[in-house]
């Protein structure tokens, strides 16, 4: 049976001024920058995935447990913590305004759900320390802390190296990595006492791993698509390495 795994983020609405002059004309884009992944892990054996885009994710993320309960894996990419916490508009004025999202949500990884945050400008802390997911719940099950409130980022345009540490754990033990691949930035986190860092760039957290009752959850600290991502997605193993990423969240390696 396929690994069911729900990819949320990594898409944004831009809106831009151009002015000439007197003249100014407003352009407005989507940026769908997730089919990188999706194109990479989609056709992994094994994996059953499905993309929210970030705006779809306030009203249509699971909410109860038994909405949580139809996902083995959660990945989320860029997209701050408000987005989950804060429930769709409610006009009725009910209050409360929904269930615990938050709450269900840790518990479905310490009940056994596979988490995978991926960095970003809006992930862990983010630009200006806007992801705000340092002191939520959910930092409480990731194998990281989150500087919240401050801004987080490393940007390295120059590029920057992969370096791992933990060759024969089971996401990376077989995987020839390309050592030419670099990064053009990431988001740096600290890493738990009990959490097992299997790779870092320029001795900060690139990935790390760690378990939560019966649930596991994994810390990438780059962005998985453009721009962070460097070259590192046009690597031959791109798509294996997320695979395995999915599966040992899931318990399945």
């Amino acid at each position: 049976m396929a690994i069911r795994v729900l990819y949320c983020g990594d898409t944004q609405a831009e809106t831009l001024i151009t002015a000439k002059g007197m003249d100014t004309f407003i352009h407005n884009y989507y940026r769908d920058s997730a089919s990188v992944l999706r194109e990479a892990l989609s056709p992994r054996p094994g994996i059953a995935l499905t993309h929210m885009p970030a705006d779809k994710i306030r009203a249509e993320f699971p909410m109860t447990p038994e909405e949580f309960a139809k996902w083995d894996v959660i990945i989320l990419s860029d997209v701050g913590y408000n987005n989950f916490a804060l429930l769709p508009g409610n006009r009725e004025r009910k209050v409360p305004m929904g269930p615990d999202r938050i709450g269900n949500f840790r518990k479905w990884v310490e009940g056994g759900g596979g988490l995978i945050m991926a960095g970003g400008y809006t992930t862990f802390s983010g630009i200006e320390g806007k992801g705000i997911w340092g002191g939520t719940p959910i930092e409480a099950v990731l194998p990281v802390t989150c500087d919240r409130g401050n801004d987080d980022r490393i940007e390295v345009p120059e590029g920057a190296q992969l370096d791992v540490l933990s060759s024969d754990h089971p996401i990376l033990k077989g995987v020839a990595f390309d050592k030419e691949r670099i990064i053009l930035g990431y988001n740096k986190v600290f890493p738990k006492p009990d959490s097992k860092i299997l790779m870092t760039v320029r001795d900060d957290v690139f990935m790390a791993v760690a378990e939560f009752g019966k649930g596991r959850s994994i810390a990438y600290t780059t962005d998985p698509v453009y721009h962070w991502c460097g070259n590192l997605h046009e690597w031959a193993n791109y798509g294996l390495l997320w695979e395995r990423m999915a599966k040992w969240a899931a318990r399945e390696i």
